[in-house]
Parts: structure tokens; C-alpha cells; sequence
């Protein structure tokens, strides 16, 4: 049977936004069904990385699993999760810092790549995207 997601890690929904948010700056969030990596590698990345900021080397991070094909459907999206889905259909995983900017990896699906391009990301060496919180459309600025 495949594994189901991992325990204590949330996923992201309408529901779920604000106590994700509030649970720290940065969020780390492994995105399924969106075609790019098989549900149970997404899965088991997410209880990986879950496993190693609960280490408590990484203040301020939480990890989250955001269900692609269920939120794209859903009607009535708040404007972050609009601005978000489009950013993050070809990503295994990307990094929401406070709520307002987003980084993608869009490497292989295994931690040494993620973990190296997290390093890159605390060092200043990613770019972060501005999401388009006002559009309401869905549709996320080019930043």
C-alpha cells in the first residue's frame, strides 16, 4: 500500500494557511500530484526534512505538503494559495518566506539536492519571487 502522507507534517489548504504561516518565517513545502516526482517520494522528502528542522537546527522553518491537483480545483481560493499553485506546478519543493515570497527548486527529487540548495538559499544565492497578493485572478507577477 503506499504510504500515506507523513505524520505531523500538515497540509496546506484553506483551512490550514494561517496556523502554517504563523508557525515560523519559512515554510518548506513539498508539493504532490503535480506530475514531477510520485506522490511517496514527495512524501517521504517531506518526513526527511520534517524530521531534520524538528533537530531544532533551523528556527523559524516549519514543513508543510501542499496536494497540487486538490487546490487548483478548488473554487473560491484565498489569494495567497491563487498566487502560490501557479509558481509551484513544475517544483517538488519551494521555500514561502512570511508569506509574501517564494523560492522553487526545481532539482531532483532527493534530499542531498534539496539540502544543497537550501544552503544556497540561506547563503543569499536564490532569487526569491514576489507573489501577487492583490491580483485575486490567480495570476502571479513576473517579479
Amino acid at each position: 500500500a503506499p504510504a500515506g502522507p507523513p505524520p505531523g507534517v500538515p497540509q496546506l489548504s484553506e483551512q490550514t494557511l494561517e496556523p502554517i504561516l504563523a508557525g515560523g518565517s519559512y515554510v518548506l513545502l513539498f508539493v504532490t500530484n503535480t506530475g514531477v516526482a510520485e506522490r511517496s517520494t514527495v512524501h517521504s522528502l517531506a518526513a526527511h526534512f520534517d524530521a531534520e528542522l524538528r533537530g531544532g537546527e533551523r528556527r523559524g522553518w516549519s514543513v508543510a505538503l501542499l496536494d497540487y491537483s486538490a487546490e487548483s480545483t478548488r473554487p473560491g481560493k484565498p489569494p495567497l494559495l491563487a498566487a502560490l499553485l501557479p509558481r509551484v506546478r513544475h517544483s517538488v519543493v519551494c521555500v514561502l518566506r512570511k508569506g509574501c515570497k517564494l523560492a522553487t527548486f526545481g532539482g531532483t527529487a532527493a534530499p542531498r539536492p534539496i539540502d544543497d540548495w537550501l544552503a544556497s538559499l540561506r547563503m543569499g544565492e536564490v532569487s526569491w519571487a514576489e507573489l501577487d497578493l492583490a491580483a485575486g485572478s490567480g495570476e502571479a507577477s513576473r517579479a
